[in-house]
């Protein structure tokens, strides 16, 4: 039986099946749907004639709906159809949908075209294993940070800075861009001592921005961003800064701070004045750092900032200052457990005298006092754990030669000489 739908024949056989291995070897009825599509022939088995006929008539129906589609088609316009539906027909998605996809990438790409950008995801974007969040990867960080043994300076920084990008950005870190960066950079404000708002200066901005570039790294690294390719914080322009006056102490305040302070600042204001260690150096720093036979404190790189081992002379004047509180061993500073406590004792001290002793005030005036009597500049850098370019910028020519050694010569008051009245008021 043949059934036309339009040019195309669909036949169906009669095409009974036997049972061979059957004693009786009895045969049954069977009908064939026969039909080519797409330049291939198909073929159906069904066991009764009506339910054959209702399949010719189904694919009948079918052929009948596409050829009214091709029909409306003529020419090469024909050809290029046939042939666009034939190439993706394995893929199982409509024609139509297929151009609608293809015209939204191209609108996108520009003139970049589509096997470009497939070639460009193989490359990088397979790097991404998994879409995790900026709080996600800021926690992960912390974490590492810890585990890898950084400094507790390094760390605070760290977290301070990066918890409060997190809480501005708290979605996928794939889907920042150089200009959400930027903006949240220019927000940034504190509040100082009036109580008003402030924008941020550029040297900390920038800190800010390194620490961004610091996640984003960390993120590539393990998979949270493509690998091979520059993140979107390194696009991000760091801002010029401007070098700060630093401010220092005049002889008479570092005097007048050093014979009127109470005996548990003594020590930790007298090692910071005439050796320039860190507050964050200061409560890591024991007793067993001071050599008093070669007359050098050793910081190990555990105690540094910077993680390198640093060597100190002892100035003459610092010693009488210090020894009277020596000890065999322990911490120095046991009273305070970090550098926010100690910082804030030498601030209440300072206002107490009527001094500004401000954040880094004993560490800049070590530096320009010891640059004026040495006037060598890479000899105080390594002592100091600063770089030379820093201290060429930053703290040349704020102190005279004279002023250094005067500095240097701040001595502890001799003890009062026991007057004739005063023995016979004691008897």
């Amino acid at each position: 039986m043949t059934i036309m739908a339009g040019s195309t024949a669909i036949k169906i056989y009669f095409s009974p099946l036997s049972a061979p291995d059957s004693p009786t070897a009895k045969s049954y009825d069977s009908y064939v749907v026969s039909y080519y599509s797409g330049g291939k022939r198909v073929r159906c088995r069904f066991n009764s004639l009506t339910e054959a006929k209702d399949k010719a008539n189904a694919v009948k129906t079918s052929l009948l709906n596409d050829d009214a589609t091709a029909l409306q088609i003529t020419g090469e316009d024909s050809l290029i159809y046939a042939r666009a539906k034939n190439i993706v027909s394995h893929l199982g998605i409509p024609l139509d949908q297929m151009a609608r996809e293809y015209a939204d990438a191209r609108e996108k790409l520009g003139s970049i075209s589509l096997q470009e950008a497939v070639l460009f995801y193989e490359r990088f974007g397979k790097t991404v294993k998994e879409v995790k969040s900026v709080p996600k990867i800021v926690e992960e960080l912390n974490t590492s940070l810890t585990a890898d043994g950084k400094s507790e300076y390094h760390r605070r920084d760290m977290k301070r800075r990066l918890e409060a990008f997190a809480l501005a950005f708290p979605k996928s870190i794939m889907a920042l861009t150089t200009k959400e960066i930027t903006e949240w950079l220019r927000s940034l404000k504190f509040t100082n001592s009036e109580g008003h708002e402030v924008t941020i200066a550029p040297k900390t901005r920038n800190h800010y921005r390194n620490s961004v570039v610091q996640l984003f790294n960390f993120a590539k690294d393990h998979g949270y961003l493509p690998k091979g390719m520059p993140t979107e914080a390194e696009a991000v322009k760091t801002v010029e800064v401007t070098p700060p006056v630093n401010q220092i102490f005049r002889v008479e305040e570092i005097e007048k701070l050093l014979r009127n302070a109470p005996a548990h600042l003594v020590v930790p204001i007298a090692i910071k004045a005439f050796c320039g260690i860190r507050t964050e150096e200061m409560v890591n720093l024991c007793w067993e750092h001071i050599h008093w036979d070669n007359q050098h404190i050793i910081l190990p790189a555990a105690v540094t900032k910077t993680k390198l081992r640093r060597l100190i002379p002892l100035s003459p004047n610092l010693v009488p200052w210090i020894s009277s509180q020596k000890k065999e061993a322990g911490r120095i500073c046991e009273r305070w457990q970090d550098a926010q406590t100690m910082t804030q004792a030498f601030d209440r001290y300072g206002k107490s005298q009527g001094i500004d002793v401000g954040a880094n005030k004993f560490r800049n005036s070590y530096i320009s006092y010891r640059v004026a009597v040495t006037h060598d500049v890479a000899k105080v850098a390594l002592e100091s754990g600063n770089s030379p370019r820093i201290i060429q910028r930053e703290y040349l020519e704020l102190a005279t030669e004279e002023d250094g050694k005067r500095w240097f010569s701040v001595m502890p008051q001799p003890p009062k000489a026991k007057t004739k009245a005063a023995k016979q008021k004691r008897k």
